[in-house]
């Protein structure tokens, strides 16, 4: 019986939570700090390690937040960098809190043995929070670490949560048995919660390791709260260029600056390229009800090592057609590319291969701008063609960025290309 009344007052309290589509995690203000590490060495190994405390993504449509606690050491070939952030709270839409935590990031050589580490900490999370109880978990922690010696490629993952804890008015809180690691707590159709998912991959020349400790998926609308990850990534195959950069077919801010349409799909270029060979992923489509219908997406890398100082990389992403605000507007054969070349003294880029078809609004056809200039359709949208920016070592090329005239502040880029080849430091 005692069994049946717990499951019945966590219920109530989920049904009764405001189970919002991926909203946005409000957070206290974000101070990176850098902690003190010995003078930065170089490695013959690409390095990465990430970490946040909280991301919030939808499925049936791809709403969702930023990371909250983000700390990142893109890819490098230096050792003894360290990298820390922290949040003092973090609200979860329709959920809960997060009470402080910290992400901390770390690439290391002591003696032979190089590695990258990353951690996460926070120090509690109230996952519900309603006039029938509270469901709160303490301290959760995760941590992710590869590292090589002279014996090879190696990896640590480890996630830990405290007690679980239901509260309901009137009574003592009650201390809750935690479930076996990656099972999950199921309320049918309404919640899931997944605790303690851990990922290594290690193949010839490279080791990734991720963990992560807390997934809450909120059923009814397939939207995922990631909570607590951490992730680490070692390769020896940098011959002499870092690559990095990504292919996306879209992405954007629905209710800026705080909703956001997730990069879908996307794939990364990485840190040591592809070996020369292609690599890409698609998708059918989406939608979102009364904003746009997208076809198929897709997105796809390449990069290779070409010998001493030298190398090259392209990302390429496309949308066979969009459809926005109901039809009134209509997008065929949208493609981003962007082309960057490496070679002794001089590195090349440009977005050649760049281009979109066709463009109809209320069915008739219209000419694309040139690049650089912004055409505006009165009532409905602007469009600019071929938004190119220079990063560090390459270029971001944005086939179409598309601005909804309705008072929403919505941004929508089409067609997303970033490549990267910077120096490796050896």
């Amino acid at each position: 019986m005692r069994r049946l009344a717990l499951r019945g007052a966590l219920l109530a309290m989920v049904s009764t939570a405001i189970l919002l589509p991926g909203g946005p995690a409000h957070a206290a203000p974000v101070v990176p700090t850098k902690a003190a590490a010995a003078a930065p060495v170089a490695t013959k190994f690409g390095l990465h390690a990430m970490g946040y405390g909280t991301a919030i993504k939808g499925g049936q449509i791809p709403l969702a937040s930023g990371a909250t606690g983000f700390a990142h050491i893109t890819c490098t070939t230096l050792a003894n960098l360290d990298r820390n952030n922290g949040v003092a709270q973090v609200e979860l839409p329709g959920l809960g809190e997060i009470d402080a935590l910290t992400t901390k990031v770390q690439t290391v050589k002591k003696g032979k043995t190089v590695s990258a580490i990353s951690e996460h900490k926070l120090a509690g999370i109230t996952l519900l929070e309603t006039a029938l109880g509270s469901l709160s978990l303490g301290a959760v922690t995760s941590r992710a670490k590869v590292w090589h010696n002279a014996t090879g490629f190696h990896s640590e993952v480890d996630t830990k949560v405290a007690g679980l804890v239901l509260t309901l008015p009137g009574q003592e809180p009650l201390v809750l048995d935690i479930p076996t690691l990656g099972k999950p707590i199921e309320i049918p159709g309404i919640l899931r919660i997944t605790l303690g998912e851990t990922k290594v991959t290690k193949k010839p020349g490279m080791i990734f390791a991720r963990a992560q400790a807390l997934l809450v998926e909120i059923l009814a609308t397939d939207t995922k709260v990631k909570i607590a990850l951490s992730r680490a990534r070692m390769t020896n195959e940098v011959v002499n260029s870092i690559m990095s950069g990504f292919a996306a077919g879209l992405r954007g801010k629905v209710l800026d600056p705080i909703l956001t349409i997730g990069r879908t799909p996307s794939k990364d270029l990485p840190c040591e390229g592809t070996g020369g060979e292609e690599k890409g992923l698609s998708t059918v489509g989406l939608d979102i009800p009364g904003l746009l219908t997208v076809g198929a997406l897709n997105a796809k890398v390449f990069g290779v090592q070409a010998g001493r100082r030298r190398a090259r990389a392209y990302a390429e992403a496309s949308i066979a057609e969009i459809s926005l605000l109901g039809g009134a507007v209509t997008i065929e054969g949208i493609k981003a590319r962007a082309n960057v070349s490496r070679r002794p003294g001089k590195l090349v880029t440009n977005s050649n291969g760049t281009e979109t078809l066709k463009i109809v609004v209320n069915g008739e056809e219209i000419t694309l701008p040139p690049l650089g200039e912004i055409l505006d359709i009165p009532g409905l949208l602007s469009i600019e063609q071929g938004v190119t920016s220079k990063v560090r070592g390459g270029l971001e090329v944005v086939a179409l960025r598309v601005k909804l005239l309705d008072g929403t502040g919505a941004v929508i880029d089409l067609g997303i290309a970033r490549a990267q080849v910077k120096k490796a430091i050896r």
